[in-house]
């Protein structure tokens, strides 16, 4: 268990101390929960052990996200996506389905991997634009609440992206002009960044 704190404690120092930089955001940290049971430790003082260590995990990633969030790098990799008339679409490919900030301009898309090719060739849509009037603050419960404009060529969209408290679970919400309807995504926020990516607004 002190090992466990250090090693939190530690990770919490370089997070705080350090700038954003290129990430792997398929980053876990994983809870042994197979580490031998301490002395008089009941099955339910374990349960409680093993929830509180998961909350602290969680809690670091959450750092990390906000953080990211805060820096301008960051991508949600949506698994989740609901469209304007409440019909969601599960199990979705992250690696296209997602909204991606890059400083001051991002990427939003959704691919639901139909027979329709849909305006982007994927069965979906996707949005290349500058990022503006970036605002963040929290809400009563503790979350993050996130919203910006994304200007693009062909049409503007609406952003907020909900981080929830404690989490790298976030939701996020685009309103689209044009008639497009709103589209809500739901997945993990994690740091990234990609000095390679060209985004053409």
């Amino acid at each position: 268990m002190k090992s466990l704190k250090l090693l939190l404690s530690l990770i919490l120092t370089v997070i705080i101390s350090m700038p954003v930089m290129a990430q792997n955001y398929d980053d876990v940290y994983v809870i042994d929960e197979t580490d031998p049971i301490p002395a008089n430790e009941t099955k339910k003082e374990r349960k409680q052990r093993i929830k509180k260590d998961h909350e602290i995990v969680d809690s670091v990633f959450h750092l990390k996200a906000l953080r990211a969030i805060q820096n301008g790098y960051f991508v949600l990799q949506a698994t989740q996506v609901r469209n304007s008339y409440g019909n969601y679409a599960l199990g979705l490919n992250d690696n296209t389905n997602f909204l991606l900030m890059q400083g001051d301009k991002g990427i939003f898309q959704v691919a639901y991997n139909t027979m329709s090719a849909g305006p982007n060739g994927l069965g979906g849509m996707t949005l290349h634009g500058r990022i503006s009037k970036l605002n963040i603050k929290n809400d009563k419960k503790g979350n993050a609440i996130i919203t910006y404009t994304m200007i693009g060529r062909r049409m503007n969209a609406y952003v907020t992206i909900t981080l929830f408290k404690g989490s790298d679970q976030a939701l996020a919400t685009i309103d689209p002009t044009l008639g497009r309807g709103q589209l809500t995504l739901r997945g993990r926020l994690v740091p990234y960044r990609n000095d390679d990516i060209r985004i053409e607004p």
